[in-house]
């Protein structure tokens, strides 16, 4: 039995991390069982599966096509750990701003083997936000990309007080000066030690309602989500040839994928380049992964221009971060290869990563199954626990994979946790009659109008069926729910068109008596989700506009 495993049997994927984790205990003379399996480190299995295959290749660089292996990437990430352990880094807070590149993974491994508590902050973010981020983390240590110079520096004067050392990651003079003395020998180097429950790094929540909070991730919830991604695969060591990876450092995708891409030896491609539709098809072409994950909202508009030809290395897409419509995981599904394995995943950065992930078998609007190192049920708005198949409520979690809290926030931990541990997701799910689970609605996003409830990812889901439609947001008004439009562009979509596909599939109370109005963009947090606070302001001014009709 793996020692993650708390209902049902292990998954192929899980024995094999139990193999992983029974050769580091048998490197260091220690008997292998489920309690020592439980003591090994999410930093010790990144490190002894780099150096298990240092030829192999770790990652190639999309932009510029350079390939790094994985030797590579050690013999850059280990003098920065010695650096960093040097001068007492373990235990304190780090920043890393940076985009996807082999220095940002070096950099993230350093963070992870040195002890240093890394924040993963992506390329989108704004001086006033990290403004928020530094005064939140006080971090020691800032790694940075040049381009990210000005934004850092106007930043900081809101933080006169601020002591911190900064390193440009991607200039190698800065980097070779921090790191001098300290040798990139490889066999020699052990990473700190550390307790299980210990913090891993930071991350920031989707700050939907407000501004973000740093999540804090340990090395017992990463070590429990390594075996995820390849839940359902059964060919190991390298479940797959080769993974794309296009989200920044800032999703918990990013640590997911990057990390069990190192554990089960498959390379990975990464871009510095921004994450467009042609680029991506760029990406496809030339280097023909064969697993990858999108965001619904940029699949969207990768299928206005990608052919199935350029899709046909793909084996599985996983979309993530918001519902997929049904509209959307069918038009997908034809451009895919017949056998690709297309599915729906769930998961948060309050889980570390997945809480469902569909099976081959799983209907196509199915999340899946909850996963066997978790324990969950269903509660209904009395609170009360729903037992048994065919149920809707909210999913509640408890398992080793919770984060540990909010750094500096109590009380957002106590608004999301229950006092004996069970995480609230706030989502809303239907359970089959196999116990598989679908997406309904994000509870605490909804309102009524007319006194009944509006979920408006359910709305929103509609007007992104239209065809030309890039995304939507709902909110609600005086008059009833109201949406603002980004259209694709060169998409000839009318208000008409809107309200005819709404008023085809809604209740009367859920059509948008508020009116439409159409807007170049809308605003999103870090991790590519809507800005609900902000696209409720948004909404207010263009109601004031007269926009919205």
């Amino acid at each position: 039995m793996s020692h993650t495993v708390v209902r049902g049997k292990p998954r192929a994927a899980q024995l094999y991390v139990d193999g992983v984790l029974d050769a580091i205990l048998l490197g260091q003379g220690v008997k292998p069982d489920p309690t020592t399996r439980a003591t090994v480190t999410f930093s010790q299995i990144m490190l002894h599966c780099l150096k298990e295959k240092p030829n192999d290749e770790f990652m190639t660089n999309g932009a510029t096509g350079e390939v790094i292996t994985n030797e590579e990437v050690l013999r850059h990430a280990i003098p920065l750990a010695r650096s960093l352990m040097a001068l007492g880094a373990k235990g304190k807070y780090g920043i890393l701003f940076m985009r996807n590149h082999q220095d940002t993974a070096a950099i993230y491994f350093a963070s992870l083997f040195s002890g240093m508590i890394p924040f993963l902050m992506g390329a989108n973010t704004t001086a006033f936000e990290l403004t928020h981020f530094l005064k939140l983390i006080e971090p020691s240590y800032i790694f940075y990309d040049q381009e990210f110079h000005e934004t850092l520096q106007e930043a900081m004067k809101g933080c006169p007080d601020l002591l911190t050392s900064t390193v440009i990651s991607d200039c190698p003079e800065t980097v070779k000066k921090f790191t001098q003395g300290h040798s990139d020998e490889v066999e020699g180097f052990e990473v700190a030690s550390a307790d299980m429950d210990d913090p891993i790094m930071l991350l920031p929540t989707s700050g939907s309602t407000g501004m973000p909070k740093a999540a804090i991730l340990t090395q017992r919830g990463l070590v429990a989500q390594l075996a995820t991604p390849w839940m359902y695969c059964t060919k190991f060591p390298t479940p797959t040839a080769r993974t794309m990876v296009l989200t920044g450092i800032e999703w918990a995708t990013f640590t997911m994928y990057v990390t069990a891409s190192v554990a089960y030896h498959v390379p990975i491609v990464m871009t510095t380049k921004k994450v467009t539709a042609e680029h991506v098809i760029e990406l496809m072409e030339m280097y023909r992964p064969t697993w990858a994950y999108f965001s619904p909202s940029f699949a969207v508009s990768l299928l206005a221009l990608v052919r199935p030809d350029q899709l046909s290395s793909l084996e599985t897409l996983v979309l993530l971060g918001s519902p997929a419509t049904p509209e959307l995981m069918a038009t997908l599904q034809k451009k895919l290869p017949k056998d690709c394995h297309l599915c729906d995943g769930y998961g948060t950065t309050e889980t570390h990563g997945y809480i469902a992930i569909p099976d081959r078998e799983a209907p196509l609007k199915s999340n899946g199954w909850p996963l066997n190192f978790m324990h969950y049920k269903i509660i209904d708005e009395s609170g009360q626990e729903l037992v048994g198949p065919n149920q809707t409520g909210e999913l509640w979690i408890k398992s080793s994979c919770t984060i540990k809290g909010y750094l500096k926030n109590r009380a957002s931990f106590d608004e999301t946790f229950t006092p004996d541990g069970w995480y609230m997701t706030g989502d809303v799910f239907h359970v089959d009659e196999n116990h598989r689970i679908s997406f309904v609605i994000r509870r605490k996003f909804s309102f009524k109008f007319r006194g009944c409830h509006v979920a408006p990812e359910e709305v929103e889901r509609v007007i992104g069926s239209v065809p030309g439609v890039h995304e939507s947001v709902v909110c609600s008004s005086d008059n009833g729910p109201v949406a603002a439009v980004v259209l694709q562009p060169g998409a000839d979509v009318t208000r008409e068109h809107i309200h005819k596909a709404v008023e085809a599939t809604l209740s009367e109370h859920k059509r948008l008596h508020g009116g439409i109005a159409f807007v170049a963009s809308l605003p999103h947090t870090h991790s590519g989700k809507l800005k609900r606070s902000e696209c409720r302001t948004l909404i207010a001014d263009l109601l004031k506009r007269g926009e919205c009709c």
